[in-house]
């Protein structure tokens, strides 16, 4: 066995591995150097960057924190704060609160009477309907001609077909919904019916009754009147002038509009 002794000082590779070892610490106290971040500092460059452009973008902000998963990107995170980070990518802070959006006005509301005497345009035009305004108000007229038969509250089919066109407009208002009543001046007594104010009224239900059975319109929306001979449209001095005061009339009301006399 050799009587050499090793040679003095640290072994070669000690030296490397030293080397090594400081080059290690010296990178991961510059990391964490960079990681820090004052949260104070970031509100005031970013004040002063809002001010000078107007607007601040969070884009890059946030791509940096989702592409770093290291320690880096983990204290950039904390830094910031929590409202500043919940901001998705694009988001963008302004002076100004942003307005709220306007909500769109259906043509229905729009233009109420147009809508109407679209859908009644069949009716119209063969004379078993008549469309008018008058303060504010809608009000589809139909003769009992077309709407009942003599003395009697039942409806016929063409007014079964008529109100099925006008439900698809009801459908999509929200004013309130008034069906009305009216005879001639000559008196009625039978059985089903003391007087024309029996009658007005009876008819007014039967439309009523008709609608909350075929139709998705909110019951509260609907209410009906019986006129009888109380309000006539001519004078009941012939028979046609008669005709014309039998009728029922559908009022649509728009939305906060007042109640007519």
């Amino acid at each position: 066995m050799s009587g050499r002794k090793p040679p003095a000082g640290a072994p070669v590779w000690m030296v490397t591995f030293a080397d090594l070892m400081s080059l290690l610490l010296t990178l991961f106290v510059m990391m964490l150097t960079f990681a820090q971040m004052d949260a104070e500092k970031y509100q005031q460059l970013a004040g002063s960057m809002k001010n000078a452009f107007g607007v601040q973008y969070i884009k890059k902000l946030a791509g940096v924190i989702e592409t770093d998963g290291g320690a880096a990107g983990v204290a950039l995170k904390n830094a910031i704060p929590k409202a500043v980070v919940d901001l998705q990518i694009g988001d963008v802070i302004t002076d100004q609160s942003p307005e709220p959006a306007k909500p769109k006005t259906p043509p229905v509301k729009k233009n109420l009477l147009k809508s109407v005497t679209t859908a009644m345009a069949e009716e119209i035009s063969k004379s078993l309907a008549k469309v008018e305004e008058r303060h504010g108000e809608v009000i589809v007229r139909f003769p009992e001609k077309v709407a009942f038969p003599s003395g009697r509250n039942s409806l016929t089919p063409e007014f079964l077909v008529a109100l099925n066109n006008l439900a698809a407009v009801l459908e999509k208002t929200k004013g309130d919904i008034i069906i009305a009543g009216h005879t001639d001046n000559r008196p009625i007594h039978t059985d089903q019916f003391r007087s024309n104010w029996d009658l007005s009224t009876a008819r007014a239900n039967s439309v009523v009754h008709f609608l909350l059975k075929h139709t998705s319109i909110d019951p509260k929306r609907l209410a009906t009147m019986g006129f009888a001979d109380s309000r006539p449209l001519v004078a009941n001095d012939s028979e046609s002038n008669r005709a014309i005061n039998r009728r029922v009339e559908i009022i649509i009301r728009k939305p906060n509009q007042p109640s007519q006399p």
